[in-house]
């Protein structure tokens, strides 16, 4: 059996500004950080094989992020890599522009599939669901070779870390891929709230020509961790996310430990007052 947790990343920057990301590397905020944490939560007592994202530092934030919360990791227990693959679709002129101006295709065939962008290295639908289809042939393949093995050393389960488009081509890619659910209709595309979660089981591999796989879907687009998170005020919660900066929380607790020491004599000085 192999598991594949697949999640979206954080919020990020460009996400607060609305700005049509695609392959450009835009960090997470503040609230999107809190939201990795949170999805780390939920997947605290998952154990982790491998962990795989894309080469954008949103997506490997997030993971950082979401295995920092996890009881079962261990850098050298956990394979970590990323893949160009994994990326976002590429809006051509439009990356890292508003995304609430007016967008002009190339071309608009009668299937919106194959709309395309304008503008040098733009991506249309089929184009993320090709990388989408070959990471995942890749994937299938590596474990249906190692099944001997798998069987052995317990069952394999993947993290991965990408972007909303690319992760509802992968679910599409994975329900017509034909050593999993032939004949089955294309995956209906759904917006993704940011660490949007899913979890697929394959309980069995089989050889291209015999039965499908018999996959089973755990957690379908889930976002439970998120109720009752609260964006910080101020601006704070929307800035870029730094990882070396310490939380407002230790910040006031650090403060009260350096405040008055009732254990103090009356009338010693306090070294608090000298200038």
């Amino acid at each position: 059996m192999l598991t594949i947790t697949i999640i979206r990343h954080g919020e990020s920057i460009g996400n607060v500004q609305q700005r049509w990301q695609g392959h450009t590397n835009s960090p997470l905020t503040n609230f999107g950080a809190q939201q990795a944490e949170q999805a780390g939560e939920a997947l605290k007592h998952e154990k982790f094989t491998s962990v795989i994202t894309s080469d954008l530092i949103r997506t490997i934030s997030t993971a950082k992020l979401i295995l920092s919360r996890n009881i079962n990791f261990s850098t050298n227990a956990v394979e970590l890599y990323s893949d160009v693959r994994l990326r976002e679709q590429h809006f051509g002129y439009f990356e890292d522009k508003s995304n609430t101006i007016p967008v002009k295709y190339a071309l608009t065939p009668p299937d919106r599939r194959l709309i395309k962008f304008v503008g040098e290295g733009a991506e249309s639908l089929e184009d993320v669901f090709s990388r989408a289809m070959l990471f995942l042939s890749e994937l299938l393949s590596y474990y249906q070779q190692q099944q001997k093995i798998i069987s052995q050393q317990g069952h394999p389960h993947i993290l991965i870390v990408s972007h909303s488009i690319f992760i509802n081509e992968f679910l599409n890619a994975l329900l017509i891929h034909k050593t999993i659910l032939r004949y089955q209709q294309q995956w209906q595309f759904i917006p993704l709230h940011n660490t949007s979660i899913f979890t697929i089981k394959i309980h069995t591999f089989n050889d291209h020509d015999q039965e499908p796989l018999h996959v089973e879907l755990i957690r379908n687009n889930y976002i439970e961790h998120l109720h009752g998170l609260v964006r910080q005020q101020g601006g704070i919660g929307s800035a870029i996310y730094d990882p070396k900066q310490k939380k407002i929380s230790s910040f006031f607790r650090k403060k009260q430990q350096s405040s008055v020491n009732f254990s103090q004599k009356e009338g010693s000085e306090d070294p608090m007052d000298e200038d």
